[in-house]
């Protein structure tokens, strides 16, 4: 186990403390070790998110922010990655 020092604004510490008081965490270190513990590893999602990418055909906007969402990520992230215009054809009746 690792020991570091963070710095959270009071309100933050008086939960964290109230959490501890009754019960529900058994230190301030438990505390915040089960918020990180509970919240993804977002720098492991956005890895495979960008080798599923490299593997895959090119994909339009629209399905990058599809996959985004549908992995709990914000479809505004679409812009961070390098998206190729897909040419389409047109049908004609």
């Amino acid at each position: 186990m690792r020991r570091i020092t963070i710095n959270v604004p009071d309100e933050i510490a008086v939960k964290a403390q109230r959490a501890v008081d009754e019960g529900s965490a058994e230190s301030l270190s438990g505390y915040f070790c089960a918020l990180a513990k509970r919240e993804p590893d977002w720098v492991l999602a956005r890895e495979a998110v960008e080798e599923l990418i490299a593997q895959s055909e090119p994909i339009t906007r629209e399905s990058m922010e599809w996959a985004l969402d549908s992995l709990g990520l914000a479809p505004e992230l679409a812009n961070e990655f390098e998206l190729q215009p897909v040419e389409r054809e047109l049908a004609y009746a």
